[in-house]
Parts: structure tokens; C-alpha cells; sequence
């Protein structure tokens, strides 16, 4: 696959600029170069890469990507291996062993060796092995009011692996014209002939929506594979009008998947590494925080440390989650009464002077101590570190079917709404909104920047009440 030669270029790359970094500092890059940059910090670079590689999703747009737009993303991607690269360091204590100069040369070759390696990579795919006879030659089956979308859809894409040659019109006689440089071979009486005799190594069948279908579909495919050449239908051709879609298996299956948002498991297995990790260290400090919360809450208010709840997370799973105790033991009892008195507008029970909570628990969540233990559930795999605020059941029971989304993704302990500058809110429905539009343009790049704007919000007491 492409991405993993791109990657091994990138490696390749880095090898190269290590080695002359080395010669340029060292005077040679055999004898002792080892001893004076040591060769586990050049193993450790390659494998940081590897993981900021996947992590970032550096192939993703890369043959869209215009002369500008891949310099910077060199750049980010560098910038990125130096920051993990120096947090290992200061994590080991090793910052005073190695060459400051070293290091600032190494990458300043990198990213240039990079952009230069990358830039002919493209230029190799696109304009030598697109047109070459290796490529896979393309015929577009559509309709005479939709095929200019089509190219322009293709192009756009810039698939290094199809190349267009022939464009087959259904609904009109356009054959021997040329539509944006592409010859029209074929009519619907006659493409089946022209896949015989021409090289047609693909066709790519788009029929919009509530259009005629003008053929029988399932004799078209077996006609086409009767000849070797493989049939890519479009979806749309159902009138499908969903977000996301892909072909997969379900226990022997074969099915198309829908979904509003499709996540990469990559990215997902990346999100729990880091929930896993926060976890841990949360835990840690949960602990250290106990011992000395645990007196304070028991002398305003004799009973359990801790509060624990039934709330809804991930598509509607119920877990038990757990917080300080930060209000008095009667407070489930006196909710009915403070009920007219909610701030939020829906499902949601929000109130500025709640006299449930006693006076140590209005500190510990103006400066959100009291959502420490959460990270046990984070831990468990029951939250995650960045997500939307799980409901209770009461409020989740009142959902209509459209909240229900917001529960797409694991709650989290943090999220977009708590770091907008939006949370004292008083609208449900605004809080829906956010919770999407995380959802709707999640990445891995997304959490980290929640995460960074959380610690700001609570250094600095602005966190949601």
C-alpha cells in the first residue's frame, strides 16, 4: 500500500538526515559517532515517527495537498517528533547528554530531505505510474447531467491508482465527443463491446438517486465480471441519503454500513492508549487527594467519601460513576423540590446557589477536585478523558430519538462544551449542539487541544458549574 511506502520513504529520510547530521557535527558518520549521539536515541526517533505517523495521519490528503500545504505538514510532523523526543528526555534526564546544535540541525535536514522525498513521491505516483500501463484504466458509466461531476469528483481525489480513459453515456448519444478531455466510447448499446475490445480494467457505475436506472443492474455487473472487469456501483445509485457509509462484513455478511461518522480504529485504539495512560496517573493523584479530602468530608457531613451514580454512556450503556462527595447525604431526596428552580432549559438539571452542596464540596467543584475519581471509570473503559457529560437515567429516559447521538462516542471527563466558554449555557439543546460538533469533526489532534484548553479552565476557575 502507498501509505507504508510513504512511511518507509519518511524513514528512509530520517536515516539519511541522521547520518549527515552526523557527519557535519562528528567530521564521519562511522568510529565513534555512536558514542557521542548514542544509537538508542536514533532508534528511538524512528519508533516515535512510527507512532506520530499513524497517530497523525500524515497519508490521509497527501495527494491534495498543494507545494505550501505539505511543507507545513513536514513541518507539523517534525514538530511533533521533536516535542515527543525532548519530553523523553526530560522524562530520563538525558537532556544534558546530547548536542542541543545536533538535534536542531537533524531536523531542519529532516524536514527539508522530507518535503523534497515527498514531493517526488507524489510526482512518481501521479505522473509516471498513473499513466503508465501498471495503473488501473477506468470507464465511467453515468448520465449525461452528471458526468462533469463525476471527473470533477475524480480529479479532486487525485487517485494515483485509476486512470480515466473512456466515458459511458446512458441517457443520451454523445459517443465520439469529448467531455473535459475524455473521450465518450460507448452508449448503453454499446459499452459492452468496447469494454471487450478496449483496455477497460474498472468501470464505475453512477446513477443518482430517483434517475432511471436505464439497465438491469445485476445483468450489467455479471456481464462486466463475465469479461474480467470489476464493477464499482456507487451507493447513491439507491438514493441513500446518509452520512457515511462503507462495505464491510458481518459474521459471512457482506454489508454496507451507515453511520453520521465513521471512526478509524486506529485512531479510536490511540484514544483509549491515552485514556489509559491518564487513567493511571489520575488514579495516582485521586489517591493522594483522598488523604486529605477524606477528613475535611466527613467532618462537615458524616458519611461515604465518595458519591456514586448510575448515568448513561456510550449508546446508551449504564455505568456507576463516581465522584467526591460534594453534597449533603439527603441531596437525591431533595432534588423533587429544587426542580423548579433549574436553570437549564431541557434535560438537564443545572443550579447556580444549589443548597445540597455543602461548603468544602462548592471548592472542590469550582476547582473540579471532585471529578478525580472519574478517572477509575476512565481506567475501566466505562469513560474517556475527552467526550460529552453522561446523563443520568432520569434525564436520558426523556431524550427524543436525535439526542440520543450525543451518546455516539464514550462520555468523557472533559469535553467542548466545558472548554467553549459556553457552559453556563442555559439551553439543553445548545449542549446537544456542542456535544455533535465534537463528535461530527472528532480526531486525535481534537482531544489533546480540549485537553491543553481544560487545564487553562480550571487553573483559572472557569470550569462548568
Amino acid at each position: 500500500m502507498p501509505n507504508k511506502y510513504l512511511l518507509l520513504a519518511d524513514l528512509c529520510c530520517i536515516v539519511l538526515s541522521f547520518f549527515i547530521t552526523t557527519w557535519i557535527r562528528y567530521g564521519g558518520i562511522t568510529g565513534d559517532w555512536a558514542k557521542y549521539v548514542y544509537g538508542t536515541a536514533f532508534i528511538f526517533i524512528l519508533l516515535l515517527y512510527i507512532a506520530i505517523y499513524y497517530a497523525y495521519d500524515t497519508y490521509g490528503g497527501i495527494f491534495k495537498r498543494g507545494f505550501l500545504e505539505e511543507f507545513i505538514t513536514v513541518i507539523k510532523i517534525n514538530s511533533l517528533l521533536g516535542a515527543a523526543l525532548s519530553f523523553l528526555m526530560f522524562a530520563f534526564q538525558e537532556g544534558e547528554t546530547y548536542s542541543r546544535i545536533f538535534f536542531l540541525t537533524f531536523f531542519m535536514l529532516n524536514i527539508l530531505i522530507t518535503y523534497l522525498a515527498r514531493l517526488y513521491f507524489k510526482i512518481l505516483l501521479l505522473a509516471v505510474y498513473k499513466k503508465s500501463g501498471w495503473s488501473s484504466k477506468l470507464m465511467i458509466i453515468t448520465t449525461s447531467d452528471q458526468v462533469k461531476e463525476v471527473l470533477r469528483e475524480i480529479r479532486k481525489e487525485n487517485d494515483w491508482r485509476y486512470q480515466v480513459t473512456y466515458i459511458t453515456i446512458l441517457d443520451r448519444q454523445l459517443v465520439g465527443e469529448l467531455i473535459d478531455g475524455i473521450p465518450v466510447k460507448a452508449d448503453i448499446s454499446s459499452m459492452y463491446e468496447v469494454a471487450r475490445q478496449e483496455v477497460v480494467d474498472e468501470v464505475f457505475i453512477y446513477i443518482p438517486g430517483g434517475s432511471p436506472l436505464y439497465m438491469n443492474l445485476e445483468e450489467t455487473i455479471l456481464q462486466f465480471e463475465n469479461m474480467g472487469v470489476t464493477v464499482n456501483l456507487s451507493i447513491h445509485t439507491f438514493g441513500l441519503k446518509v452520512h457515511e457509509k462503507i462495505v464491510g462484513e458481518l459474521s459471512g455478511y457482506y454489508v454496507l454500513t451507515f453511520s453520521t461518522r465513521l471512526f478509524k480504529e486506529s485512531q479510536l485504539r490511540l484514544k483509549r492508549f491515552m485514556d489509559i495512560a491518564g487513567g493511571i496517573i489520575g488514579c495516582i493523584l485521586t489517591l493522594l487527594l483522598t488523604l486529605f479530602l477524606a477528613p475535611v468530608i466527613k467532618i462537615e457531613s458524616p458519611g461515604p467519601i465518595f458519591f456514586s451514580q448510575i448515568r448513561v454512556g456510550k449508546n446508551g450503556r449504564r455505568f456507576k460513576i463516581y465522584k467526591f462527595r460534594s453534597m449533603y447525604m439527603d441531596a437525591e431526596e431533595r432534588k423533587a423540590d429544587l426542580v423548579s428552580c433549574n436553570e437549564m432549559k431541557g434535560f438537564m438539571f443545572k443550579m447556580k446557589d444549589d443548597p445540597r452542596v455543602t461548603k468544602v464540596g462548592k471548592f472542590m467543584r469550582k476547582t473540579s477536585i471532585d471529578e478525580f475519581p472519574q478517572f477509575f471509570n476512565i481506567l475501566k473503559g466505562d469513560m474517556s478523558l475527552v467526550g460529552t457529560r453522561p446523563p443520568t437515567e432520569s434525564e436520558f429516559l426523556m431524550y427524543e430519538g436525535r439526542h440520543k447521538r450525543r451518546l455516539a462516542l464514550k462520555s468523557g471527563l472533559t469535553g467542548l462544551w466545558q472548554v467553549s466558554g459556553r457552559s453556563d449555557n442555559a439551553n439543553f439543546e445548545e449542549v446537544v449542539k456542542l456535544d455533535l460538533e465534537y463528535i461530527d469533526n472528532w480526531s486525535f489532534k481534537l482531544d489533546i487541544k480540549i485537553l491543553l484548553k481544560t487545564v487553562v479552565v480550571v487553573l483559572f476557575g472557569k470550569g462548568s458549574r
